[in-house]
Order: structure tokens, then C-alpha cells, then sequence
């Protein structure tokens, strides 16, 4: 066999990398390629009810250990990791099952009551669980998180709330911002408590039987420790509006939080996510005065009308 660097003192140390076994290698063979429905993403299906997903982010198998730990909500178990030369390779337990935002339209009333009650017990366990450290903003093992709405990168971990929310604001005062809101919530008279958050919770990432029963939550490479309010504002943003009434109906059975919503809403409008791939130290230029005047005009009116979160 031929060294890959010309001499025997170069050779590749043998546990750099995890070898797989035979018998994954035989599944792997036959196995069926299919779409990971949370993140368009190639797995492949090894049988009912396993998948082997390849480049697998480490944010996702860490906090489904971990949740697989501490709670009994139903979603993919891992079964092995392997550090291969191409990436991770993580092999999960994973019943098949369809999004909900697919079969939500067609399902009973009494359907749709134990869905949004079996979620609303998911995300109390989340809520339960105790951080092992109380101010480290991260993902489920405190490093840096992975959430597409800061850009394509990881950010953190941050070891204050106020570091996360000074993130979110690009380092600008909150005295910049003409949201009342947003002086509220990111200089609070009372601390936010952490949570951990699935961060991704809307209606594709619920996987369900053909029954209207939950098999399995999903899309969790974006979860970890973040402030209380997080999970609200994230799945108010990114539920659509084709489920609207899903949306309606988890806002009465978890805690809602309407003013970070409207904070967090003015805070997307002025900084994109791409801007969060930017060096730290630039950041985004204040709005001018009449600017801060529309969107306080706007705000005013949102709240007026009643149609704000």
C-alpha cells in the first residue's frame, strides 16, 4: 500500500479517523437515498426505521443526546457517530413520518387538539431541563450555536444574556432603537431565565404518522441555551402562514412572550442575517432620524391596530 506522505514516520495515525463496520458498510450498500424534510439535505434510509445522515453537524446529534437524556420527547435517537475523512457520519433511529405542515390542512379537529397538546408537554420538558451552567448562551453543549437567522456561520457562545442581545443589536445602544420594546426587553428590570430551545419549532419540523400522531420532532441543529423568550419568537417567525391556526393555537398552551416578539421583529427588520457573517467590528450604520420616526410611526400603529405577535 502506497503512504500517503513518502515515508513510514508519515504515515496517517490509525484512530484519526473512525472505521465503519461491516455490517453498516452491507446497509449502507443497499440503502435508499431520501430528502431530509428539515433541511432539504440527502439522507440515507438503511431501514424502517434507521437513516445514516453524512456531513451531520455536531449541534444536532449533541442535543439529541441530551435531550434524549433528560426528556421523553419523541424524536430521532443517535446510535453512532463516526469521524469519517468526508465529515461525520451520524446514524440515527428515526421512524418515517410526514411534516405536519403537509397533512395540517386535512387533519380532524380532535387531530390537531393532540398534536398541539402533545407539543405544548415537548416544549414544558425543554423548559424543565436545568443548564449546567446559568449564563452561557450556546448550543447544548455551550459552544458556539448554529442559527441561520445570525448568517451562515456559528456564533457564541456568549456568557451573558446581555452578550447575546449586544450581538443581536450589532453592538449599537439600545437607546438607537425607537421600539420601545427593545429598550424593555434587552435592558429588562428582571433578568431572563435560559431555556433550552428547540429554536426551530414550526410546523415542517413535526414529523407525524398516518394517524395524526407525533413520531418525531426534528430539525434540531439549531437548539441550545437561549433566553426564555426564544422559542416564542422564533416559531411565531418562522411558521407560515398557510398554518396560521397551528401558530393560534400554540400561543395558548405555551408561555407567549409578544413584546420580545415585537422587539425581536424590529431587530430582523433593520439587520438581515447576512450582515451577522460580518467581521464584529463592523457594524451596521443607525438609522437616520426620519427613519427612526417611520418605524416608531409604524410600531405605533401595529400596536394601535392590535395586530402585532
Amino acid at each position: 500500500m502506497p503512504l500517503c506522505f513518502g515515508g513510514n514516520d508519515d504515515a496517517e495515525p490509525p484512530d484519526e479517523y473512525d472505521q465503519i463496520p461491516f455490517g453498516l458498510k452491507w446497509r449502507m450498500h443497499f440503502g435508499k437515498k431520501e430528502t431530509d424534510p428539515a433541511t432539504g439535505e440527502n439522507v440515507l434510509r438503511l431501514s424502517n426505521t434507521r437513516i445514516l445522515k453524512t456531513h451531520c453537524v455536531s449541534t444536532e446529534y449533541q442535543a439529541l443526546k441530551l435531550i434524549d437524556l433528560h426528556t421523553s420527547i419523541p424524536s430521532y435517537k443517535v446510535l453512532a457517530v463516526y469521524n469519517r475523512p468526508e465529515g461525520k457520519l451520524a446514524e440515527y433511529e428515526a421512524h418515517p413520518g410526514n411534516p405536519l405542515d403537509q397533512v395540517w390542512p386535512g387533519m380532524s379537529a380532535n387531530q390537531k387538539h393532540k398534536v398541539v397538546s402533545d407539543l405544548a408537554r415537548s416544549v414544558g420538558q425543554l423548559r424543565e431541563m436545568q443548564p449546567p451552567k446559568q449564563c452561557v448562551v450556546g448550543d447544548a453543549t455551550l459552544g458556539a450555536a448554529l442559527d441561520h437567522r445570525f448568517g451562515s456561520g456559528r456564533v457564541g457562545p456568549f456568557f451573558s444574556i446581555e452578550a447575546f442581545q449586544d450581538f443581536e443589536r450589532r453592538g449599537h445602544s439600545v437607546h438607537e432603537f425607537a421600539e420601545k420594546e427593545v429598550q424593555l426587553v434587552h435592558a429588562p428590570q428582571n433578568p431572563y431565565e435560559l431555556k433550552f430551545t428547540h429554536a426551530n419549532l414550526c410546523p415542517k419540523n413535526i414529523l407525524v404518522n398516518d394517524a395524526g400522531r407525533i413520531v418525531a420532532l426534528i430539525g434540531w441543529e439549531s437548539s441550545g441555551w437561549y433566553p426564555e423568550y426564544w422559542e416564542y419568537t422564533q416559531m411565531c417567525h418562522l411558521t407560515p402562514k398557510a398554518t396560521g391556526d397551528w401558530l393560534d393555537a400554540m400561543r395558548r398552551v405555551i408561555p407567549r412572550y409578544d413584546q420580545e416578539l415585537i422587539c425581536e421583529e424590529a431587530i430582523r427588520k433593520r439587520y438581515c442575517g447576512s450582515i451577522y457573517d460580518s467581521p464584529r467590528s463592523v457594524r451596521a450604520p443607525s438609522p437616520s432620524p426620519s427613519e427612526l420616526h417611520a418605524e416608531q410611526q409604524e410600531i405605533h400603529h401595529k400596536n394601535t391596530s392590535s395586530t402585532s405577535g
